[in-house]
């Protein structure tokens, strides 16, 4: 029985330190595909105090938007 309560007890602090040690994404990367002529172009867009994440660390995550700005009327 004790050794289910310390496999329970890992279980919960695997998941635990899983949430609290998230990286947060620390800005966007907008895909623009609104041109058919010139392809696609990426934007990078990061939030305020993003920099200093960006230099602390060795990777990063983003949140993609796919946004398109010119018509095609």
């Amino acid at each position: 029985m004790p050794l289910i309560w310390l496999l329970v007890g890992i279980l919960i602090g695997l998941l635990v330190s899983r949430f609290i040690f998230k990286d947060k994404p620390i800005g966007s990367l907008r895909v623009d595909q609104s041109d058919p002529d010139s392809g696609t172009y990426l934007f990078l867009e990061i939030d305020r105090g993003g920099m200093d994440d960006i230099y602390k660390k060795q990777t990063v995550r983003l949140r993609v938007k796919i946004e398109d700005y010119i018509s095609h009327k």
